[in-house]
């Protein structure tokens, strides 16, 4: 389902869900070598689990107030990216990530439905809702005419400018996670803290003039990567000496908002970009290339 369609379905959730209604300058290289990948880059392998291959259905769930024209437009700006995202290089580097089944991360993602949730489970969230929040607009029939769990899909709450949450902003700008039934990702609005989820480069003006969901784009490139290489915490992922996770995302990540982690930028008057589609310019973060081992755009 394209975006058009997806966009005249999208519908608005109360608390019962009921439905309310360029000089240019280019950085030098195109790729970058980070201390994780110099640990571990030679021996990242999949650690047995199954990767999202094939058409992953997306669902997205747009929680708070995005009643604003402003919010409107910047959650067209969202879906666009995600209806194309799939046709690109960068998307094409997932390609080398497979499971002991022969599949590997093809994509397409393909985005089915889209929904308000104007603050179901208040606007002061904690991780232990974002579970609940996918469950009750699944059952919702907004996002599935047969209230059933896509278990191969990603669903993605998406919070609004008045939606606060007890790690957002603090511990970090997005995560994602799963159950046994599906896996999700929460992504705060960025505008509430700029300073440590908007790249400063983009901070005042961005390609899509809107700081906040530019950079919203930016986190959903990392997590993205985490949620189809290693769904369910069991596929492309690796323990460090200390016992951390790292995952696909991680190789080419960088601490807060750095430069390291975008490869080739392009930075206008009107924001810095390193990935075109349809027109549309987008700053994304890189993905770790197995072949080169390298971090890199595709």
């Amino acid at each position: 389902m394209k975006l058009l369609t997806i966009a005249t379905c999208l519908f608005s959730i109360a608390a019962t869900f009921i439905v309310s209604a360029q000089q240019t300058v280019q950085s030098s290289n195109s790729t970058t070598t980070s201390a994780i990948i110099s640990q571990y880059g030679s021996t990242f392998k999949n650690a047995g689990g199954n990767v999202l291959s094939d058409k992953v259905n997306v669902y997205i769930i747009f929680y708070g107030n995005w009643t604003s024209e402003q919010s409107i437009q910047e959650q067209n700006i969202f879906m666009k990216f995600i209806d194309n995202i799939s046709y690109s290089p960068w998307f094409s580097l997932l390609k080398q990530y497979t499971d002991s089944n022969g599949k590997a991360v093809t994509g397409p993602l393909n985005l089915v439905a889209a929904v308000n949730d104007a603050g179901s489970h208040s606007t002061n969230l904690t991780d232990t809702l974002h579970k609940q929040i996918v469950i009750d607009a699944v059952n919702s029939g907004y996002l599935s005419p047969t209230n059933r769990i896509d278990s191969n899909g990603v669903y993605i709450i998406m919070g609004g400018p008045d939606v606060s949450d007890s790690n957002f902003c603090s511990k970090n700008c997005g995560y994602n996670s799963y159950s046994d039934e599906f896996q999700y990702m929460f992504i705060g609005y960025p505008g509430l803290c700029p300073d440590i989820c908007i790249p400063s480069m983009n901070k005042d003006h961005s390609p899509n003039n809107s700081p906040a969901m530019d950079a919203a784009i930016t986190i959903f490139s990392h997590e993205i990567q985490d949620v189809l290489t290693d769904p369910r915490g069991n596929a492309w992922e690796i323990q460090t000496s200390s016992g951390l996770t790292v995952e696909l995302a991680d190789f080419c990540s960088s601490a807060g908002t750095s430069t390291e982690e975008f490869g080739n930028v392009t930075q206008t008057q009107s924001g810095s970009y390193n990935l075109e589609l349809n027109g549309n310019k987008y700053l994304v973060q890189t993905v770790f290339d197995l072949e080169s081992k390298q971090c890199s755009l595709g």
